[in-house]
Protein backbone atom coordinates (compact mmCIF):
# COMPACT_ATOMS: atom_id res chain seq x y z
CA UNK A 1 0.00 0.00 0.00
CA UNK A 2 2.90 2.38 0.89
CA UNK A 3 4.74 1.92 -2.15
CA UNK A 4 1.59 2.22 -4.45
CA UNK A 5 0.59 5.42 -2.28
CA UNK A 6 4.68 6.63 -3.11
CA UNK A 7 4.39 5.99 -6.80
CA UNK A 8 0.85 7.60 -7.23
CA UNK A 9 2.27 10.69 -5.59
CA UNK A 10 5.56 9.98 -7.63
CA UNK A 11 3.18 10.33 -11.01
CA UNK A 12 1.21 13.82 -9.38
CA UNK A 13 4.47 15.41 -9.29
CA UNK A 14 4.87 14.71 -12.35
CA UNK A 15 1.66 15.59 -13.76
CA UNK A 16 2.03 19.06 -11.75
CA UNK A 17 5.53 20.10 -10.83
CA UNK A 18 3.97 23.78 -9.92
CA UNK A 19 1.75 21.71 -6.99
CA UNK A 20 -1.82 22.94 -6.20
CA UNK A 21 -1.20 26.28 -7.84
CA UNK A 22 -0.34 25.25 -11.24
CA UNK A 23 -2.48 22.97 -13.73
CA UNK A 24 -6.14 22.75 -13.04
CA UNK A 25 -8.23 19.92 -14.63
CA UNK A 26 -11.42 20.46 -16.01
CA UNK A 27 -13.15 18.96 -13.42
CA UNK A 28 -13.05 20.24 -9.34
CA UNK A 29 -11.22 17.69 -7.21
CA UNK A 30 -11.14 17.66 -3.63
CA UNK A 31 -8.39 16.81 -1.44
CA UNK A 32 -8.52 13.76 0.46
CA UNK A 33 -5.97 12.53 3.18
CA UNK A 34 -5.16 8.86 2.40
CA UNK A 35 -4.41 8.49 5.82
CA UNK A 36 -5.46 9.95 8.90
CA UNK A 37 -2.30 9.58 11.02
CA UNK A 38 -0.70 11.70 8.15
CA UNK A 39 -3.38 14.54 7.77
CA UNK A 40 -0.41 16.65 5.37
CA UNK A 41 -0.19 13.23 2.85
CA UNK A 42 -3.35 14.53 0.46
CA UNK A 43 -4.69 12.73 -3.09
CA UNK A 44 -6.89 14.42 -5.45
CA UNK A 45 -9.97 12.84 -6.30
CA UNK A 46 -12.50 14.28 -8.86
CA UNK A 47 -15.38 16.36 -6.93
CA UNK A 48 -18.22 15.44 -8.98
CA UNK A 49 -17.76 11.81 -8.00
CA UNK A 50 -20.27 12.14 -5.55
CA UNK A 51 -22.33 14.91 -3.84
CA UNK A 52 -21.10 17.00 -1.65
CA UNK A 53 -22.37 17.33 1.92
CA UNK A 54 -24.06 20.83 1.16
CA UNK A 55 -26.14 18.81 -1.92
CA UNK A 56 -26.84 16.21 0.18
CA UNK A 57 -28.33 17.57 2.98
CA UNK A 58 -30.14 20.31 0.52
CA UNK A 59 -31.60 16.73 -1.61
CA UNK A 60 -29.10 17.88 -4.52
CA UNK A 61 -28.74 15.23 -6.71
CA UNK A 62 -25.63 14.61 -8.88
CA UNK A 63 -25.28 15.57 -12.22
CA UNK A 64 -26.32 12.88 -14.74
CA UNK A 65 -28.27 10.55 -11.87
CA UNK A 66 -28.98 7.16 -12.97
CA UNK A 67 -31.99 7.82 -10.51
CA UNK A 68 -33.49 9.82 -13.78
CA UNK A 69 -32.76 7.25 -16.01
CA UNK A 70 -31.03 8.20 -19.76
CA UNK A 71 -33.19 10.00 -22.22
CA UNK A 72 -32.16 10.73 -25.84
CA UNK A 73 -31.78 14.78 -26.41
CA UNK A 74 -34.54 14.65 -29.17
CA UNK A 75 -38.22 13.16 -29.08
CA UNK A 76 -38.83 10.95 -31.54
CA UNK A 77 -42.61 10.53 -33.57
CA UNK A 78 -44.15 7.51 -34.76
CA UNK A 79 -44.91 7.42 -38.94
CA UNK A 80 -46.98 4.81 -40.51
CA UNK A 81 -45.37 2.88 -43.30
CA UNK A 82 -48.49 1.72 -44.69
CA UNK A 83 -52.14 2.94 -44.55
CA UNK A 84 -53.61 -0.69 -44.30
CA UNK A 85 -51.29 -1.95 -41.47
CA UNK A 86 -50.97 1.13 -38.70
CA UNK A 87 -49.08 -0.97 -36.27
CA UNK A 88 -45.91 -0.90 -39.20
CA UNK A 89 -44.03 2.51 -37.27
CA UNK A 90 -40.58 3.80 -38.11
CA UNK A 91 -39.71 7.06 -36.04
CA UNK A 92 -37.96 10.25 -37.23
CA UNK A 93 -36.71 13.15 -34.65
CA UNK A 94 -39.80 15.65 -34.12
CA UNK A 95 -37.45 18.44 -34.57
CA UNK A 96 -36.98 18.19 -38.25
CA UNK A 97 -38.05 21.02 -40.19
CA UNK A 98 -41.65 19.69 -41.41
CA UNK A 99 -40.08 19.94 -45.39
CA UNK A 100 -37.74 17.45 -43.42
CA UNK A 101 -40.39 15.41 -41.53
CA UNK A 102 -42.59 15.26 -45.19
CA UNK A 103 -39.43 13.77 -47.31
CA UNK A 104 -38.22 11.45 -44.78
CA UNK A 105 -41.73 9.83 -44.69
CA UNK A 106 -42.48 9.59 -48.20
CA UNK A 107 -39.42 7.90 -48.66
CA UNK A 108 -39.82 5.59 -45.55
CA UNK A 109 -43.50 4.62 -46.76
CA UNK A 110 -42.02 3.90 -50.47
CA UNK A 111 -39.39 1.66 -49.51
CA UNK A 112 -41.47 0.02 -46.68
CA UNK A 113 -41.27 -3.43 -48.45
CA UNK A 114 -36.74 -2.87 -47.02
CA UNK A 115 -38.19 -3.43 -43.28
CA UNK A 116 -38.81 -6.72 -40.97
CA UNK A 117 -41.19 -7.35 -39.41
CA UNK A 118 -41.06 -11.32 -38.95
CA UNK A 119 -38.79 -14.09 -39.54
CA UNK A 120 -40.75 -14.84 -42.83
CA UNK A 121 -39.81 -11.20 -44.07
CA UNK A 122 -36.27 -12.42 -43.95
CA UNK A 123 -34.57 -13.91 -47.12
CA UNK A 124 -31.55 -14.36 -46.02
CA UNK A 125 -28.14 -14.63 -46.61
CA UNK A 126 -26.85 -16.73 -49.72
CA UNK A 127 -24.18 -19.26 -47.93
CA UNK A 128 -21.95 -18.49 -51.14
CA UNK A 129 -21.59 -15.02 -50.01
CA UNK A 130 -21.21 -15.99 -46.36
CA UNK A 131 -21.99 -18.58 -43.71
CA UNK A 132 -20.49 -19.16 -39.77
CA UNK A 133 -18.29 -22.09 -39.24
CA UNK A 134 -16.88 -23.09 -35.80
CA UNK A 135 -13.27 -24.45 -36.85
CA UNK A 136 -13.39 -27.01 -33.71
CA UNK A 137 -10.25 -28.15 -32.36
CA UNK A 138 -9.96 -31.83 -33.28
CA UNK A 139 -8.40 -32.56 -30.64
CA UNK A 140 -11.44 -31.53 -27.97
CA UNK A 141 -13.54 -33.95 -27.01
CA UNK A 142 -17.21 -33.43 -27.46
CA UNK A 143 -19.22 -32.60 -24.37
CA UNK A 144 -23.04 -33.93 -23.78
CA UNK A 145 -24.56 -31.69 -21.27
CA UNK A 146 -26.07 -33.09 -19.05
CA UNK A 147 -30.11 -31.92 -18.92
CA UNK A 148 -31.36 -29.62 -16.66
CA UNK A 149 -35.19 -29.73 -15.26
CA UNK A 150 -37.42 -26.57 -15.63
CA UNK A 151 -40.24 -25.75 -13.83
CA UNK A 152 -43.68 -26.39 -15.57
CA UNK A 153 -44.04 -22.51 -16.27
CA UNK A 154 -40.89 -22.34 -17.36
CA UNK A 155 -40.92 -25.41 -19.61
CA UNK A 156 -43.85 -23.52 -21.08
CA UNK A 157 -42.06 -20.20 -21.97
CA UNK A 158 -39.14 -22.77 -23.56
CA UNK A 159 -41.19 -25.05 -25.69
CA UNK A 160 -42.96 -21.39 -26.91
CA UNK A 161 -39.88 -20.48 -28.15
CA UNK A 162 -38.96 -23.17 -30.01
CA UNK A 163 -42.61 -23.27 -31.57
CA UNK A 164 -41.45 -19.85 -33.21
CA UNK A 165 -37.83 -21.19 -34.14
CA UNK A 166 -39.38 -24.22 -35.53
CA UNK A 167 -42.03 -22.09 -37.29
CA UNK A 168 -39.41 -19.45 -38.93
CA UNK A 169 -37.14 -22.57 -40.09
CA UNK A 170 -33.92 -21.48 -37.76
CA UNK A 171 -33.63 -24.60 -36.10
CA UNK A 172 -34.27 -28.47 -37.23
CA UNK A 173 -34.41 -32.11 -35.32
CA UNK A 174 -31.45 -34.05 -34.80
CA UNK A 175 -30.69 -37.18 -33.54
CA UNK A 176 -27.26 -38.82 -32.45
CA UNK A 177 -25.10 -35.41 -31.66
CA UNK A 178 -21.64 -35.54 -30.35
CA UNK A 179 -22.09 -32.18 -29.16
CA UNK A 180 -25.07 -30.97 -26.84
CA UNK A 181 -25.96 -28.15 -24.97
CA UNK A 182 -28.78 -26.85 -22.60
CA UNK A 183 -31.34 -24.36 -22.90
CA UNK A 184 -31.05 -21.74 -20.11
CA UNK A 185 -33.70 -19.01 -19.28
CA UNK A 186 -32.56 -15.29 -18.62
CA UNK A 187 -34.23 -12.19 -17.15
CA UNK A 188 -35.35 -9.32 -19.81
CA UNK A 189 -35.77 -5.73 -18.53
CA UNK A 190 -39.25 -5.94 -18.79
CA UNK A 191 -40.43 -7.34 -15.66
CA UNK A 192 -41.82 -11.00 -16.31
CA UNK A 193 -40.35 -11.46 -19.54
CA UNK A 194 -37.69 -14.31 -20.52
CA UNK A 195 -34.79 -14.83 -22.93
CA UNK A 196 -34.31 -18.08 -24.87
CA UNK A 197 -30.91 -18.84 -24.73
CA UNK A 198 -28.26 -21.59 -25.47
CA UNK A 199 -25.60 -22.72 -23.11
CA UNK A 200 -22.37 -23.00 -25.55
CA UNK A 201 -19.76 -22.39 -23.08
CA UNK A 202 -18.20 -25.84 -23.53
CA UNK A 203 -18.32 -25.73 -27.81
CA UNK A 204 -17.31 -21.87 -27.38
CA UNK A 205 -14.03 -23.19 -25.64
CA UNK A 206 -13.55 -25.78 -28.01
CA UNK A 207 -13.58 -23.13 -30.91
CA UNK A 208 -10.29 -20.52 -31.62
CA UNK A 209 -10.99 -16.64 -31.78
CA UNK A 210 -11.24 -15.09 -34.75
CA UNK A 211 -9.63 -11.51 -34.98
CA UNK A 212 -11.36 -10.07 -37.39
CA UNK A 213 -11.41 -6.57 -36.50
CA UNK A 214 -14.62 -4.31 -34.88
CA UNK A 215 -14.61 -1.16 -35.63
CA UNK A 216 -13.46 1.11 -32.60
CA UNK A 217 -16.37 2.90 -31.18
CA UNK A 218 -14.56 6.52 -30.67
CA UNK A 219 -14.10 6.67 -34.30
CA UNK A 220 -17.39 5.93 -35.28
CA UNK A 221 -18.63 8.91 -32.79
CA UNK A 222 -15.72 11.08 -34.47
CA UNK A 223 -16.84 10.42 -37.71
CA UNK A 224 -20.51 11.45 -37.42
CA UNK A 225 -19.52 14.95 -36.43
CA UNK A 226 -20.46 17.71 -39.33
CA UNK A 227 -24.07 15.44 -40.59
CA UNK A 228 -27.12 17.06 -41.39
CA UNK A 229 -29.18 13.72 -40.32
CA UNK A 230 -28.26 10.68 -38.77
CA UNK A 231 -30.81 7.94 -39.47
CA UNK A 232 -30.13 4.81 -37.05
CA UNK A 233 -30.87 1.06 -38.33
CA UNK A 234 -30.68 -1.88 -36.28
CA UNK A 235 -30.99 -5.44 -38.13
CA UNK A 236 -34.13 -7.52 -37.42
CA UNK A 237 -32.42 -10.68 -36.16
CA UNK A 238 -29.65 -10.33 -37.79
CA UNK A 239 -27.49 -13.48 -36.92
CA UNK A 240 -30.47 -15.24 -37.76
CA UNK A 241 -29.88 -14.43 -41.81
CA UNK A 242 -26.66 -16.12 -41.86
CA UNK A 243 -26.30 -20.21 -42.29
CA UNK A 244 -24.70 -22.18 -40.42
CA UNK A 245 -21.94 -24.11 -42.24
CA UNK A 246 -23.60 -27.53 -43.22
CA UNK A 247 -21.14 -30.06 -40.98
CA UNK A 248 -20.55 -27.30 -38.56
CA UNK A 249 -25.05 -27.62 -37.59
CA UNK A 250 -25.30 -30.88 -35.56
CA UNK A 251 -22.32 -29.16 -33.39
CA UNK A 252 -25.25 -26.81 -31.90
CA UNK A 253 -27.67 -29.32 -30.73
CA UNK A 254 -29.11 -28.56 -27.98
CA UNK A 255 -31.91 -30.43 -25.53
CA UNK A 256 -35.53 -29.36 -24.12
CA UNK A 257 -37.59 -31.80 -22.27
CA UNK A 258 -39.04 -33.44 -25.86
CA UNK A 259 -36.23 -33.48 -28.24
CA UNK A 260 -33.00 -32.47 -28.98
CA UNK A 261 -32.57 -30.11 -32.10
CA UNK A 262 -29.87 -27.58 -34.43
CA UNK A 263 -29.38 -24.32 -35.89
CA UNK A 264 -29.59 -24.56 -39.06
CA UNK A 265 -29.11 -20.34 -39.13
CA UNK A 266 -26.25 -18.46 -36.73
CA UNK A 267 -27.36 -18.33 -33.37
CA UNK A 268 -26.42 -15.87 -30.64
CA UNK A 269 -24.16 -17.50 -27.77
CA UNK A 270 -21.82 -18.87 -30.73
CA UNK A 271 -17.92 -17.90 -30.27
CA UNK A 272 -16.88 -15.45 -33.17
CA UNK A 273 -20.26 -14.68 -34.48
CA UNK A 274 -19.88 -11.04 -34.06
CA UNK A 275 -16.77 -10.98 -36.35
CA UNK A 276 -19.10 -13.14 -39.29
CA UNK A 277 -21.51 -10.67 -38.85
CA UNK A 278 -18.92 -8.11 -38.74
CA UNK A 279 -17.42 -9.42 -42.02
CA UNK A 280 -20.61 -9.78 -43.81
CA UNK A 281 -21.57 -5.99 -43.34
CA UNK A 282 -18.33 -4.80 -44.61
CA UNK A 283 -18.69 -6.54 -47.69
CA UNK A 284 -21.99 -5.47 -48.39
CA UNK A 285 -21.59 -1.72 -47.34
CA UNK A 286 -18.11 -1.70 -48.77
CA UNK A 287 -18.87 1.13 -51.02
CA UNK A 288 -20.51 3.23 -48.05
CA UNK A 289 -19.23 2.34 -44.78
CA UNK A 290 -17.03 5.69 -44.26
CA UNK A 291 -18.50 7.85 -46.59
CA UNK A 292 -22.72 8.17 -45.59
CA UNK A 293 -22.23 4.51 -43.63
CA UNK A 294 -20.97 3.37 -40.15
CA UNK A 295 -21.67 -0.21 -39.06
CA UNK A 296 -21.22 -1.58 -36.12
CA UNK A 297 -22.45 -5.62 -36.50
CA UNK A 298 -25.48 -5.52 -36.68
CA UNK A 299 -26.07 -1.40 -36.00
CA UNK A 300 -25.78 0.77 -38.73
CA UNK A 301 -25.85 4.16 -39.02
CA UNK A 302 -26.73 6.49 -42.51
CA UNK A 303 -24.92 9.95 -42.19
CA UNK A 304 -25.63 12.65 -45.06
CA UNK A 305 -23.66 15.49 -45.19
CA UNK A 306 -25.09 19.08 -44.85
CA UNK A 307 -26.53 20.45 -47.96
CA UNK A 308 -27.55 17.10 -49.39
CA UNK A 309 -31.23 16.14 -49.83
CA UNK A 310 -31.82 13.48 -46.93
CA UNK A 311 -33.48 10.45 -48.74
CA UNK A 312 -30.43 9.39 -51.57
CA UNK A 313 -27.49 8.35 -48.92
CA UNK A 314 -30.69 6.14 -47.32
CA UNK A 315 -31.44 5.21 -50.63
CA UNK A 316 -28.22 3.81 -51.51
CA UNK A 317 -28.33 1.46 -48.14
CA UNK A 318 -31.58 0.40 -48.86
CA UNK A 319 -30.52 -0.43 -52.76
CA UNK A 320 -27.25 -2.48 -51.08
CA UNK A 321 -29.66 -4.25 -48.85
Amino acid sequence: MQAANEAGNALSRQANPKGKEGWKPEDDVELVPPDPGQPDKEVQIGSRQNPNKKDRDEGIRPEGSLEEGWKPEEDVELVPLDPHQPDKKARIGSRLSLDEKMELTIFLQSNKDMFAWSPSDMPGIDPNIICHRLHVNPASKPVVQKRRDFAPEQVAIIEAEIDKLLAASFIEEVSYSEWLANVVLVAKQEKGKWRVCVDYTDLNKACPKDNFPLPRIDQLVDSTSGNQLLSFMDAYSGYNQIMMYDDDKAKTSFIIGRKTYCYKVMPFGLKNAGATYQRLVNKIFKEQIGRTMEVYVDDMLVKPHRGVQLAPPISHEAESK
